[in-house]
């Protein structure tokens, strides 16, 4: 059995990647896997939700306290918790906690577990978010082994000088008995929340600078301009609300602010996508999009930026359509085309479900998730045993010997 940690440093609720960490986590086969789940949170972080979550679905979970932007104390704690569990794989997600698993295998030695991470993707902007893809890309060299979320994550990192053959591309997934329309009888839990009769243009997300939602509000304008009666909802919460105040600002300048509601986060967003009749993402960075998955798991139709792995999921003209980043004009004319037809809209929604149930099941991720673990630790203990050297510190409170 392969005893894995997962890895992770974010923020108040997580995201994507914290969805599929957490369900994973659940759903992983005991006779293969056994995780310990451990987030780094940034001790001022007074919202960090993560924790509750992994509590009330009973995942073995530990919280790390960061006081600082690099906090040795968590390297010394990790080590601790990969020696205390005997971990064999350290499974990273973020660049946080990539240097974090480096550092923990260099203190470890030729003692260190497996050192895998999972490229989501790098999706803070300007020369910050450059330095800090830049010198990720520069660790994940070192790791035993990578997965991509999408081929054009893999493409992105082959050509930062990271070797093809440790990267595997494994697309995102999703539970599909729990993302249905039966799943929340159907029921349009926002309408009682939004006034007038009309098509609702949703979008479910951080609320960050990466998302480009001053396109969406420009986009949401030109839509407004065709269809008086359509209304604009935008799900979830950022960092901090000065994103969402300039987008307000902007709403109310280009005259759709009241027709434009700012829900914040919502602990079930699946009735706020059964609310919808069209789903729009308009950013400028991403890994493979779970909000697409969530919004094509409901049936919903989906107009997207061709950014990374969006146009790898929505198939365009017939789960939806695909425009260029920051194209106003085309997401704005593709979305009013069809918040005009519901014949259209019921069309491409059933054919982004089907797409779903037949090529990202989380069932079937998972086993492929699994048999990959299982090839990075054979393959690490015959290095190991080919270099005459011990495989894994088994020396751990759990009073193993090391082998």
């Amino acid at each position: 059995m392969i005893r894995l940690l997962e890895l992770r440093n974010t923020y108040k609720w997580g995201g994507g990647p914290d969805k599929t960490i957490m369900l994973s986590a659940q759903r992983h086969d005991p006779r293969r896997v056994s995780v310990v789940v451990a987030y780094v949170r940034d001790e001022t972080d007074r919202e960090f939700r993560v924790g509750a979550t992994a509590q009330a679905h009973g995942v073995t979970f530990c919280e790390i306290i960061e006081r600082s932007k690099l906090d040795l104390r968590v390297v010394r704690t990790l080590r601790q918790l990969t020696q205390s569990y005997a971990i064999d794989i350290i499974h990273a997600h973020d660049y946080k906690s990539d240097l974090f698993a480096y550092l923990v295998g260099l203190s470890l030695g030729r003692r260190r577990p497996a050192l895998l991470s999972t490229a989501h993707a790098w999706v803070i902007l300007g020369r910050r978010g450059e330095l800090y893809r830049r010198l990720d890309l520069h660790l994940m060299r070192r790791f035993d082994q990578l997965i991509a979320v999408s081929r054009a994550t893999k493409a992105e990192m082959v050509e930062a000088g990271v070797p093809a053959d440790k990267i595997a591309v494994i697309h995102n997934a999703i539970d599909t008995t729990t993302w249905s329309r039966t799943a929340v009888n159907g029921q349009r839990t926002l309408d009682a929340e939004l006034p007038q009769d009309g098509p609702v243009i949703g979008y479910v997300g951080r609320i960050m600078p990466e998302k480009d939602l001053e396109t969406w509000i420009r986009a949401a304008a030109l839509i407004g301009a065709q269809l008086p009666a359509a209304r604009f909802v935008l799900v979830g919460d950022g960092r901090d609300g000065l994103t969402e105040h300039a987008l307000k600002d902007l709403a109310d300048a280009l005259g759709i602010g009241s027709r434009t509601f700012f829900t914040g986060y919502r602990k079930d967003v699946r009735a706020a996508y059964a609310s919808f009749d069209v789903f729009m993402l308009t950013s400028r960075r991403e890994g493979l999009p779970n909000s697409i998955l969530e919004a094509m798991a409901m049936g919903l139709p989906v107009v997207t930026t061709d950014v990374a792995g969006a146009k790898e999921l929505v198939v365009d003209g017939s789960t939806g359509f695909v425009r260029r980043q920051g194209d106003v004009p085309g997401l704005a004319a593709a979305v009013t085309l069809l918040a005009a037809d519901a014949e259209l809209r019921t069309w491409m929604g059933a054919s982004g479900r089907q797409r779903i149930e037949r090529e990202f099941s989380f069932t079937h991720r998972l086993a492929v998730v699994e048999d990959l673990y299982e090839r990075v630790v054979a393959a690490r203990r015959e290095r190991m045993l080919a270099a005459g050297r011990p495989t894994a510190n088994r020396g751990s409170a759990l009073g193993q010997e090391a082998r």
